[in-house]
């Protein structure tokens, strides 16, 4: 089961969607089943003994929240082809595979008007998106994916399959519920339940407009941004667009504002806002309108290949509009190594069930990501770091942990008696350390 660099499943495993780390671990486990992870793990304590040193395992979908480099003192569990999808459309609900995408979720649950609490890109497997805190497109109506999260099937250290629920018969299982929402989980997800939403009426969008219209457009949006509806949500940014042909000719290859937009009951909580950006200038591109689950991922306008991307972020508080303009210029020159920066509206999301990162801890967020390759690493942390100058302002001290691209670490994603919690359930359901801690944890 344990396969090395000469076989082609270990090729594809050691190639995340992030690629600004590199992944050579000793081995690699491709899991089929979750019958195959207790597998996986005696072959690993078998490779030990003969190897006569210690060994850490580390679990990996699709990689889009890979950030630490992987060497040959750990062996890679791919769980990307735990993959199967059943949706209950009576009981809103959806039983997912680890390794599964958002994409086949939605795909599989609009067919009943319903959506899981997706976020901007199809390819995110839904376990490392959930367990990290989730922000989508219908977080200010229906909270943080985390806390959609109804039961989790794991295995820990020792191999023992488990179901993590709030009325779990054990507290190893209740305690890991609450690390799944949001602090990175415990041991080998192997598949979620979730809750799934209606979305009677789902309308979304991305305009773009030339930079050069950038302080009206702001203007517009700061004014207008408290009165949209409450199941609105919007992100506005400066977008470094590639020549591509998918771009309108006047804005290929150049800068542009960009707004994404979308609301799952209709088109009216919308208009006020959009309404005063299109007078306070024309947009190139105007894509609002009716849409499904597979458009609403395009919105974001996200790379369609992988980039080695490494980004910063931050939960910001009421005061953001204010600073918007002067954040977002700090982003606007064509030479900029910062390729997208973007302020997030989530205001007013509810918190769906305990956990322990289930209520964004601020209005805003702040997003900003660099390429490597388009720019030098030092280049592109100066650009964040002339952002931070901006925002830190509008601080809360608090980072969304699934938004730090190409970061081995967030240690700010969580409040210290959270992390701590989080980190005593990890340890008793690993309690010789086999498996890499979530970055969430410090």
């Amino acid at each position: 089961m344990l396969l090395d660099a000469g076989s082609a499943d270990y090729a594809s495993a050691t190639r995340p969607h992030n690629a600004a780390t590199e992944q050579h671990p000793l081995r690699v486990a491709t899991i089929r089943t979750a019958a195959d992870v207790p597998e996986a793990l005696a072959e690993v304590a078998a490779l030990e003994r003969d190897l006569g040193r210690p060994l850490r395992v580390a679990v990996q979908a699709t990689g889009h929240g890979a950030g630490a480099a992987l060497g040959d003192d750990v062996v890679l569990l791919d769980t990307s082809r735990l993959a199967e999808v059943a949706i209950d459309a009576e009981r809103r609900t959806a039983v997912v595979g680890a390794g599964a995408t958002w994409s086949a979720v939605n795909g599989a649950a609009e067919r009943h008007g319903l959506m899981g609490l997706a976020g901007s890109a199809a390819t995110v497997a839904v376990t490392g998106y959930t367990a990290g805190g989730g922000i989508g497109w219908l977080v200010r109506r229906d909270g943080m994916a985390s806390g959609s999260l109804r039961r989790v099937h794991w295995l820990d250290a020792a191999g023992r399959a488990r179901i993590a629920a709030d009325d779990a018969d054990e507290a190893v299982d209740r305690d890991a519920i609450w690390a799944f929402r949001g602090a990175g989980g415990a041991g080998v997800a192997t598949a979620l339940e979730l809750d799934l939403v209606p979305v009677p009426a789902l309308h979304a969008g991305a305009l773009l407009w030339p930079v050069a219209a950038l302080p009206e457009v702001v203007g517009a949006w700061t004014a207008a941004i408290d009165g949209v509806g409450p199941s609105v949500s919007t992100s506005l940014s400066v977008l470094h667009l590639p020549p591509a042909p998918r771009f309108p000719e006047a804005l290929r290859g150049r800068v542009a504002v960009h707004l994404a937009i979308a609301d799952p009951n209709g088109p009216d909580g919308a208009a006020p806002l959009l309404d005063a950006m299109r007078r306070a200038a024309t947009p190139v591109v105007d894509g609002w309108g009716p849409t499904d689950a597979a458009e609403l991922t395009r919105i974001h306008l996200d790379p369609p290949d992988p980039v080695p991307a490494i980004g910063d972020a931050r939960w910001l508080d009421a005061g953001t509009p204010a600073l918007a303009a002067d954040l977002l210029s700090t982003a606007a020159e064509p030479g900029s190594p910062i390729v997208m920066l973007e302020l997030r509206h989530v205001a007013g999301a509810p918190t769906r069930r305990d956990g322990a990162m289930v209520t964004p801890p601020g209005a805003f967020v702040f997003h900003a990501v660099g390429a490597l390759g388009r720019a030098p690493r030092d280049a592109i942390e100066e650009g964040f770091a002339r952002a931070r100058a901006v925002w830190s302002v509008a601080d809360t001290g608090r980072t969304p942990g699934s938004w730090i691209e190409g970061a081995a670490a967030v240690p700010d994603a969580l409040p210290d008696a959270v992390r701590d919690r989080a980190r005593r359930i990890a340890d008793a359901a690993d309690p010789d350390g086999r498996f890499l801690r979530s970055r969430l944890l410090g």
